[in-house]
């Protein structure tokens, strides 16, 4: 490994670890205990993020290396798929740090000791996932440290009924997950403790093919637990999720279950040698990859739809934007073992929208998250029945909580439309050759106007209808400035992601050329890239050659994003124009002469014949 890559490396590993063990010896002053864990974790954040843009944008190639500790060696690596998640932890651990700062106030009744001590470690072993090369020694250990510590962290409001029975479950799950993965690599021909990533891979090479199947099975299922994979996910997921202090739901949602992604992306596209080809049949897995993505993305959006926690529809909704991701991964699979050249191509942007996705995920779920923490910090609840109204009251948590709701839903000109959009037209492009794939893909696309759906409804229950402001709103304000900051800069990196795709086209084909790995190299490889451009307003065509094809892709959200800005001013001037006199009056009550909780419209009465009909999906929550 460069030796400044893995100095910085082991650096920042050492900040975070120093972080653990001075935060917590101040937590009796609590602001002062939440601005050292914040120097420190943005300090090995820092050293990190500069670790990601070299190794996506300088470096070439993978870049490994061996860290003795005593008696014990366990390899490292760094390429650019690593350096990619690399880059979103640390950028999230950066936001939740500053956000945490103030809204840890929020729990007067609890020691912050624990806090302050599991939140490094949890990003620590996080990165440990993304920069292990093995599934061992080093693998296993980062596991732990990465369960361990936001097992603690989930489990911190302990006083609160069922939270440590949930955090409990999840510690089980993970670790169930954690023996599923080791379980997979016992059936590969040769394997020695601590083997790094490419041994194992030539050693598949040799593996009988009768074990192909549990190898490749058990890592699925292993790595999909950690995902939240159908119906896998529903069994942790927002159970954990959403009983976290806000902070850390972001991480959960936003970061942590990405390892999961990360794991199964190593195992299909980077643990296939050559020599297995034969033995790994690419397109069943990857049939069988999609088929759950797809699955995933339609029963976690339509759980989600059903909840009135605001907390459990965010994590219900990871679920289902996971399935997005993991549909796209199975999608480009698929096509990457057609016959067909132009499936073929369609394969290099179903991945980069897996990677795209990824992103986009962390950035509004991460938002999502503080933002209904800020409206927990500010009222005490966070059950839309009993919310609405307070974009009045909260101006600036609601535009960036519309921001990612926008985000989220696919909306045109924010971040989610960019990547849902890479990932549903490449797969219906592919549908002349793979029916299955169209068939999936249009079902991504239903389920997008769900999740529009269900973020109408968040954000009308919470900011938009009448609610709290009826009988305690002298007591609401908005969330101090050090609470805003990190959701003011999640909000516009949602806009500008959706506005400049192409940016993040050319540096998600640099992560992939800067990485190892058979399947990938071919993928990649120059023939491939000459015939692909991303210019339609309906999505993906490969009419001109060339990687700068791809610039031209900025111009659909613009042009979108113009047609709208310019309805909106067209209506203004017409109202205007009219000079008619502008009147308010009270919201018609029905006969009511105040307004309260019988006569108001709530969360639990939306969308009641959807859901009834959607019954079979599961996630039900009484009235």
């Amino acid at each position: 490994m460069n030796i400044d890559l893995y100095g910085k490396l082991l650096t920042a590993l050492g900040i975070l670890l120093a972080s653990a063990l001075i935060a917590p010896l101040f937590s009796r002053k609590r602001k002062l205990a939440g601005w050292i864990n914040f120097i420190l974790v943005a300090a090995a954040g820092i050293l990190l993020l500069n670790i990601s843009y070299v190794s996506i944008f300088e470096a070439a190639g993978a870049k490994s290396g061996l860290l003795q500790i005593g008696p014990v060696g366990i390899y490292l690596l760094i390429d650019g798929f690593s350096g990619f998640f690399i880059g979103i932890i640390s950028f999230m651990a950066i936001m939740s740090a500053f956000y945490s700062i103030q809204y840890m106030e929020h729990y007067p009744e609890y020691r912050l000791w624990s806090y302050y001590l599991n939140f490094p470690v949890f990003i620590l072993g996080m990165i440990g996932i993304v920069t292990v090369d093995d599934l061992s020694i080093g693998f296993s250990l980062a596991w732990q440290l990465m369960t361990l510590a936001s097992y603690f962290l989930i489990r911190f409001e302990y006083r609160e009924k069922g939270n440590v029975r949930n955090a409990n479950k999840y510690l089980a799950l993970m670790e169930l997950a954690w023996i599923l993965v080791l379980a997979g690599t016992f059936f590969i021909d040769g394997i020695s403790l601590g083997d790094p990533l490419h041994v194992i891979t030539g050693k598949l090479a040799g593996t009988k093919g009768v074990y192909i199947y549990p190898i490749y099975g058990l890592l699925l299922v292993g790595f999909g637990f950690k995902a939240g994979v159908f119906p896998l996910g529903q069994l942790w997921l927002p159970d954990a999720h959403s009983i976290a202090p806000s902070p850390i739901s972001a991480l959960l949602s936003g970061v942590m279950i990405k390892t999961g992604v990360y794991g199964i992306m190593r195992t299909f596209f980077w643990m296939v040698p050559a020599g297995a080809e034969a033995p790994f049949d690419g397109f069943l897995w990857g049939a069988i990859v999609s088929g759950l993505g797809a699955v995933t993305l339609f029963i976690g959006t339509v759980q989600a739809l059903k909840q009135h926690d605001a907390k459990r529809l965010h994590a219900f909704h990871s679920i289902g934007q996971m399935g997005y991701i993991i549909f796209a991964v199975g999608c480009s699979l698929v096509m990457l073992h057609s016959n067909n050249d132009f499936v073929k191509l369609l394969s290099v942007i179903a991945i980069i929208g897996a990677l795209y996705h990824t992103l986009n995920h962390t950035v509004f779920k991460g938002l999502l998250f503080l933002s209904t923490g800020s409206v927990l910090y500010a009222t005490g609840t966070r059950d839309l029945n009993k919310l609405g109204g307070l974009m009045k009251l909260m101006p600036a948590t609601a535009l960036v909580a519309g921001i990612a709701s926008l985000s989220i839903a696919g909306m045109p000109a924010f971040s989610g439309f960019a990547s849902k959009w890479t990932i549903i037209s490449s797969s219906i492009l592919a549908g002349s050759e793979l029916l299955f794939l169209a068939i999936f893909g249009i079902i991504a696309l239903f389920t997008s106007a769900v999740t529009l759906a269900s973020y109408v409804k968040f954000f009308g229950m919470t900011f938009a209808s009448s609610g709290v402001e009826w009988n305690v709103s002298r007591n609401i304000k908005e969330v101090p400035a050090m609470m805003l900051a990190p959701k003011i800069i999640l909000a516009l990196l949602c806009v500008v992601q959706g506005l400049l795709p192409f940016v993040y086209f050319e540096a998600f084909m640099r992560i992939f050329r800067n990485s190892g790995g058979s399947i990938i190299q071919s993928l990649f490889a120059g023939v491939l890239l000459d015939g692909i451009i991303v210019n339609s307003a309906m999505g993906v065509s490969v009419s001109i050659p060339g990687m700068k094809a791809l610039l031209s892709s900025v111009a659909v959200p613009i042009v979108v994003l113009i047609v709208f800005a310019a309805a909106f001013i067209f209506a203004w001037l017409m109202k205007k124009s009219g000079g008619a006199e502008e009147k308010t009056a009270p919201t018609w009550l029905c006969g009511y002469q105040d307004l309260n909780n019988t006569n108001r419209y709530v969360s639990s009465n939306m969308y009641a014949a959807f859901k009834k009909a959607l019954w079979w999906t599961g996630g039900n929550v009484k009235k």
